[in-house]
């Protein structure tokens, strides 16, 4: 049962969120510029410093390390400001809201990897720029099947407020990116 629980806890979650992930990623097209990486980091750093803490509460393993931390240590490295905070972002107050952002925020972790990459090339920058984006490194996939262990802990009463957070997560993604002037 808890597999099929899994499935149907995950098929929910991106079936809620599948136009608005879609949505994110072609504004991530196109030319990647140093000020768009910066804004990128920015707009991150102000959304996470307002979930990290939450869903430490209800997630520990989700924010171990810390994203806060990597993208101040990022933007340090690039020698930018941290940037403006994000008041738009829905703070999870339960375990299911909390699984439903943890699941934007952890599946950035999987294309983080790739954005790196392009952003290093593109840039000609190193590293210690892109700690954030290579949070897990080589334990990205295996912190992925864990957090996919926990959605299969969750209820099914949950779905419905896990995809609603889920959607309030990518919604305050998008917000910041274009406060930020991150997107294309």
């Amino acid at each position: 049962m808890a597999v099929a629980q899994e499935v149907s806890l995950l098929a929910a979650l991106r079936a809620r969120t599948a136009a608005q992930h879609a949505a994110l990623d072609d504004a991530f097209r196109g030319a990647l510029t140093r000020d768009r990486y910066v804004a990128f980091l920015q707009a991150s750093l102000a959304v996470l410093a307002r979930l990290e803490p939450a869903l430490a509460t209800w997630l520990p393993a989700a924010v171990t390390p810390s994203r806060v931390e990597r993208l101040r240590a990022d933007l340090a490295a690039l020698g930018a400001a941290p940037g403006a905070d994000a008041g738009n972002v829905a703070v999870p107050a339960t375990r299911a809201a909390s699984l439903g952002a943890a699941y934007v925020v952890e599946g950035s972790t999987l294309g983080g990897l790739m954005l790196a990459e392009r952003f290093e090339r593109a840039l000609g920058i190193g590293l210690e720029a892109t700690t954030y984006l290579r949070l897990r490194g080589r334990d990205t996939a295996r912190h992925w099947r864990g957090f996919l262990a926990e959605l299969a802990t969750a209820a099914a009463s949950d779905a419905a407020e896990a995809c609603a957070a889920a959607a309030a997560t990518f919604d305050a993604y998008a917000a910041a990116m274009r406060a930020h002037g991150a997107l294309a």
